[in-house]
């Protein structure tokens, strides 16, 4: 029998290091462009006093949004690093780039060819903003799908970095309607509830229902090259889904009243199957999840009941209430996620992708398993628990270094 590798935390981190060497670098890149947003924000609306007020008014739906979105992020959290640099990119780039793009191709050449104030503004609303805004917010998730497949499984990862980066952009966007409207009236109060308290969600809408899905279903498959068809497709939702909010009040009758009605029976549905559409998505990780592990239950990874209680809710519940109440959340928390990445790792495997590292990564992430395991069990008992030789990976998987399989965990009591 094998001793089981005492490093494996640290081999894994070893493995992602030039991810997030790269993440930490483009965080970094963005804010210190946020100086460049600060200022424009400052130069329109007028006064650093007010855009300290508008921003505050913008951390309420901002709020709101990261809760609900860390929330569909809870069964396979995506990287710190990831998450950050979706928000921040949402929130400085994809603005700094639609005002650039403002700059260059609405002002000089769109402009001169309308006869009206009104054409300008519905050209301005209803076409270019959101085909700019939803091609920017949506590079998170390219870059991802491109070139972090490891970290990138389905449409809830497209969900989620979609999400984060039109949240971004959102936060920097409410901060300039509520700081232009206290400029102008003194009170921002309308602005505030229609589009902090009634649509918080609509920038998170448009993007993830378009593009985070198209690539999200994308990443399921075996080729980058499906990037050709579910980029442009998923961003013609997201623009289509953006024009449909920002043109209400060119056709929508009825005035606010009838904006109002619009909302309730347009925009309310909408966002119900949203949620339910992800809850959907949700379940169905979870039976990946189950399946996958099942594999390796088979093989002698896991007990019946610890395949039961990785792969439910209730089950992950029960496992962090035991691990809470010895001390061990860390250690529990990051022996769940490492079952995660394993079933994630094998469903790739199955369908073709990483079929190269497929061996070396499927040995470090079981080492990872029996290291969280054998450490909680070490913090319990006293001493290391001994760990039965005999598992291998399944069949299918090819061969790996043999580790050693452990007993149900935790234990029962």
């Amino acid at each position: 029998m094998n001793a089981t590798p005492s490093l494996s935390p640290l081999r894994r981190q070893q493995r992602a290091a030039p991810g997030l060497v790269l993440g930490l670098v483009g965080i970094g890149a963005l804010a210190l462009a946020s100086v460049a947003v600060i200022w424009f924000l400052g130069g329109a609306i007028g006064s650093p006093l007010l855009v300290a007020a508008a921003g505050a008014m913008a951390l309420v739906p901002l709020g709101f949004v990261l809760w609900a979105v860390l929330a569909i992020d809870r069964w396979e959290p995506e990287p710190r690093v990831a998450l950050w640099f979706a928000a921040l990119w949402g929130g400085v780039a994809a603005v700094l780039l639609t005002l650039a793009l403002n700059a260059l191709v609405l002002e000089p050449i769109v402009a001169p060819l309308l006869r009206t104030q009104e054409q300008y503004e519905l050209y301005a609303t209803v076409i270019q903003a959101p085909i700019t805004e939803e091609l920017w917010k949506g590079i998170p998730v390219v870059i991802l799908f491109l070139w972090f497949r490891r970290t990138f499984d389905g449409p809830v990862d497209g969900v989620v970095i979609a999400a984060l980066s039109a949240a971004g952009f959102a936060f920097t966007e409410n901060i300039l309607y509520f700081g232009t409207s206290l400029a102008s009236t003194g009170d921002g109060t309308f602005i505030f509830f229609l589009r902090g308290i009634m649509s918080p969600l609509t920038h998170a809408l448009f993007t993830a229902v378009g593009i985070g899905l198209a690539l999200g279903f994308a990443a399921r498959l075996r080729s980058r090259w499906w990037i050709l068809l579910a980029g442009p497709a998923g961003w013609l939702v997201s623009a289509s889904l953006h024009a449909l909010w920002n043109s209400a009040s060119w056709w929508v009758p009825g005035g606010t009243v009838g904006f109002f009605v619009y909302y309730l029976l347009v925009q309310v549905p909408l966002c119900v199957l949203v949620a339910v559409a992800v809850w959907l998505l949700l379940r169905q990780e979870m039976r990946l999840t189950r399946l996958r592990l099942d594999d390796y239950g088979r093989a002698g990874w896991f007990s019946r009941e610890e395949v039961e209680r990785l792969s439910t809710s209730d089950g992950r519940a029960a496992l962090m209430h035991w691990a809470r109440a010895r001390g061990l959340r860390r250690s529990m928390r990051d022996y769940i996620h490492a079952a995660t990445r394993l079933a994630n790792h094998r469903q790739r495997a199955l369908i073709g992708r990483d079929r190269s590292r497929h061996v070396a990564d499927e040995a470090t992430l079981l080492a990872d398993l029996l290291h969280h395991r054998r450490s909680m069990a070490s913090a319990v008992v006293g001493q290391p628990v001994p760990v039965p030789a005999g598992a291998r990976p399944p069949a299918a998987s090819g061969p790996v270094q043999r580790f050693g399989a452990a007993p149900a965990w935790p234990p029962r009591g």
